[in-house]
C-alpha cells in the first residue's frame, strides 16, 4: 500500500449525506408535501446521482424523454418564478445534447438552498447545500455551509462530519477563514451538548487561527464564543473581561453585535442583575430579523421581566415566544428559549407555565442530545429553579457603563439601517 509522503496533508474525511432518511432527499418530500415538493426532490436527487457518476457515463443516466417530462412539470407546477428559473438550470443535467456546467448547476442549487432556508424549509436547504458541496467537492466553504445548516437544524452528527470535512479541505487549500469558521461550528455543537472543555478548545483554535490570519470579524466571533463558555462554566471575572473585549472587537455595523448584546444581558441575569439586562434586550429586539435571534431575545425578555416582577412585559414576551416556537420547532435555540420562559415563570411563581415550558424543553433536549439543557429542565420541573434575583443589585459602575454603551451603539446602528 502506498505511503503518504511526510508533510503531505491528509485527505479530507467524507461527510454523511443522510442518517435516518430511507433514501436520498426523503425529508424534502416530508417537508414540502405538494407537487412542488416532488419536483424539488426529483431535482436534488438527480444532482446527487449526476455528481457521483463519472463524466463519461452521465449520458446514460436518464431516458431521452426525461428532460421533456421535467420541463412539463416545471411549467405546470405552481411555484415562484425565480425558483422555476433555478430549477430549469438544474434540469439541464437531464439534457442529452451535452453535459451541463457543474458550476452553473451548483450556483442554482446554492440559490435554491438559500430560498428554502429563508422559507423555513431546513431539510430542503440542507439537501441543496449538499448538492453544491458534491458538485464542488474540494471547496471547504461549501462543506462548512452544510455543517452550519445541519447544526441549525439540530442534526449534530451530520453537522460534525461536514465541519470535519471542511477543516480538512481548508487545511489543504490554506483557507484560514473557513478553517476558523468550521472550528467555531464544532465548538457550538460541543457547547450545546454540554462538553464545555472541548468546546472551549475549538473556539480558542478558531480565535487564534483567525487572529494570526488577520480575519478580524471571525476572531471577534470566536471571542464571543469564548465569552459564552466562560458564562456557562461560571467564570464570572473572565466572562466580564471577555464581554468587554468582544464588544470592542465587533465593528458597530457587525451583524452579530445584537447577539452579543443579548448574551451579555443574559450573563447579567445569571449574576443577579436582571434590571440591567432588560433594557439591553429591549433595545436589541427591533434590530433583529433572523428568527433564531428574535426567539432567543424575546425569550430573554420574558426571563428578565419575570425576574424583576414585570408581569405585563413577561406575558407579552411569553406569547410571542410561543408563536415562533410553534411555527419553527426545528430552530436550534428552541430548547434554550423554553428554559428562559420557564425561568421567568418560576420567578413569578407561575408553576403551570414552568411545567409547560420546561416539559417541552426536556422532551426536545433529550431527543437532540442536549444534556445540560435537559438537566436544567429537570431541575425546573422539580421546583429547583433559582430564587428571584435582587431587582436592585449592588452598583457596578464598569458593568453599568458597558450596558449604556451597548444600548447606545445598538440604537445608533438601528437608526442607520
Amino acid at each position: 500500500m502506498a505511503q503518504r509522503r511526510p508533510g503531505r496533508p491528509s485527505p479530507a474525511p467524507p461527510a454523511l449525506l443522510r442518517i435516518f432518511e430511507p433514501f436520498t432527499g426523503a425529508y424534502v418530500l416530508d417537508e414540502v408535501r405538494s407537487p412542488l415538493g416532488v419536483v424539488l426532490w426529483q431535482s436534488v436527487h438527480d444532482v446527487v446521482l449526476w455528481s457521483s457518476t463519472p463524466l463519461d457515463r452521465r449520458g446514460a443516466l436518464w431516458s431521452p424523454a426525461a428532460a421533456e417530462v421535467r420541463a412539463r412539470h416545471l411549467r405546470e407546477v405552481e411555484m415562484e418564478d425565480q425558483l422555476r428559473g433555478w430549477l430549469r438550470v438544474v434540469a439541464r443535467i437531464l439534457e442529452g445534447s451535452g453535459p451541463a456546467e457543474a458550476d452553473e448547476v451548483a450556483g442554482a442549487c446554492r440559490r435554491i438552498s438559500d430560498w428554502a432556508e429563508g422559507r423555513g424549509l431546513p431539510q430542503t436547504a440542507i439537501w441543496y447545500a449538499q448538492a453544491v458541496a458534491l458538485l464542488a467537492p474540494t471547496v471547504a466553504e461549501h462543506a462548512c455551509t452544510v455543517g452550519a445548516l445541519c447544526r441549525r437544524a439540530s442534526e449534530y452528527t451530520r453537522a460534525m462530519t461536514w465541519y470535519s470535512r471542511s477543516i480538512g479541505l481548508a487545511r489543504r487549500r490554506a483557507d484560514r477563514r473557513t478553517y476558523a469558521r468550521a472550528y467555531r461550528g464544532i465548538g457550538q455543537i460541543l457547547m450545546y451538548q454540554g462538553s464545555y472543555d472541548a468546546a472551549e478548545q475549538a473556539f480558542d483554535r478558531a480565535f487564534k487561527s483567525a487572529r494570526r490570519a488577520g480575519i478580524r470579524d471571525v476572531a471577534a466571533q470566536a471571542l464571543h464564543d469564548l465569552f459564552t463558555v466562560a458564562v456557562e462554566t461560571g467564570r464570572t471575572a473572565e466572562a466580564e473581561e471577555l464581554a468587554r473585549r468582544t464588544f470592542s472587537a465587533y465593528p458597530s455595523a457587525h451583524p452579530r453585535l445584537p447577539a452579543l448584546a443579548h448574551d451579555v444581558a443574559v450573563f447579567w441575569m445569571l449574576n443577579g442583575s436582571p434590571a440591567r439586562a432588560l433594557p439591553v434586550l429591549q433595545a436589541v429586539l427591533p434590530t433583529l430579523r433572523d428568527l433564531s435571534d428574535r426567539l432567543y431575545t424575546i425569550s430573554g425578555i420574558a426571563r428578565a421581566a419575570g425576574a424583576v416582577g414585570d408581569q405585563v412585559t413577561f406575558l407579552s414576551a411569553w406569547t410571542e415566544t410561543w408563536g415562533i416556537i410553534d411555527a419553527n420547532p426545528h430552530l436550534e435555540c428552541v430548547t434554550s428559549s423554553l428554559i428562559c420562559l420557564a425561568l421567568g415563570s418560576a420567578a413569578l411563581d407561575d408553576r403551570e407555565r414552568v411545567e409547560v415550558a420546561a416539559g417541552y424543553a426536556l422532551q426536545l433536549a433529550t431527543a437532540r442530545g442536549q444534556e445540560q439543557v435537559a438537566n436544567d429542565a429537570r431541575a425546573l420541573l422539580k421546583g429547583e429553579s433559582p430564587p428571584r434575583a435582587d431587582v436592585l443589585p449592588q452598583a457596578d459602575p464598569v458593568a453599568d457603563l458597558l450596558a449604556t454603551r451597548i444600548v447606545q451603539r445598538i440604537r445608533t446602528r438601528h437608526s442607520r439601517v
